[in-house]
């Protein structure tokens, strides 16, 4: 069987000029809707990926109809396409077109340049953090107390004082004195 999938990303575009593209590429069944690209969870293309069974193709106008989530989300749907023993083709994307060897060869490629390319930039990230942390750089929230604030706190509550008391002076969670308190044990 061969499937198609168009998709706009608001109720104010029109599906009028995908639909005919994949009528002209002989769909049998199309699967339609009007949702973001950026959602992993579209309800159509979830319903279009069940439907698929070995050797049915799902035909798109453009890779970006599948997702808008980068290359990672777009190989991610290609992967669920293929492991269902299904094949994929991209009306604007020739490369895109696992229904011959070629495509399948490209598409690989290209999956594993995206993997590749993703590994890089996480080694690239973790470098930079490190050197980040080794010049002094601090992560995360910034401290609710300042250590004169923090040291004060600390005093009231190991003199007896309740902690919710210590808090509301300070106008911070119970929570959170208590953790400064536990940390400086």
């Amino acid at each position: 069987m061969i499937f198609g999938y168009a998709r706009v990303s608001s109720y104010g575009q029109e599906l009028d000029l995908q639909l005919a593209q994949l009528s002209a590429a002989k769909c049998e069944k199309v699967f339609r809707e009007k949702d973001s690209g950026a959602k992993d969870d579209r309800r159509e293309l979830r319903r279009m990926l069940r439907a698929l069974a070995s050797g049915d193709v799902v035909i798109v106008t453009a890779l970006d109809r599948l997702t808008r989530g980068g290359p990672y989300k777009t190989l991610s749907v290609l992967q669920e396409i293929t492991s269902r023993g299904a094949t994929y083709k991209s009306l604007a994307e020739p490369w895109a077109d696992t229904t011959h060897e070629l495509g399948e060869v490209l598409a690989a490629l290209v999956g594993y340049i995206a993997r590749k390319t993703r590994q890089d930039i996480l080694v690239r990230t973790a470098a930079g953090r490190e050197r980040a942390r080794a010049n002094g750089v601090r992560f995360g929230r910034p401290p609710k107390l300042s250590p004169t604030q923090r040291s004060e706190a600390i005093a009231r509550c190991l003199a007896g004082e309740n902690t919710a008391r210590v808090a509301r002076s300070f106008n911070v969670s119970r929570s959170t004195i208590g953790r400064i308190v536990h940390a400086s044990k």
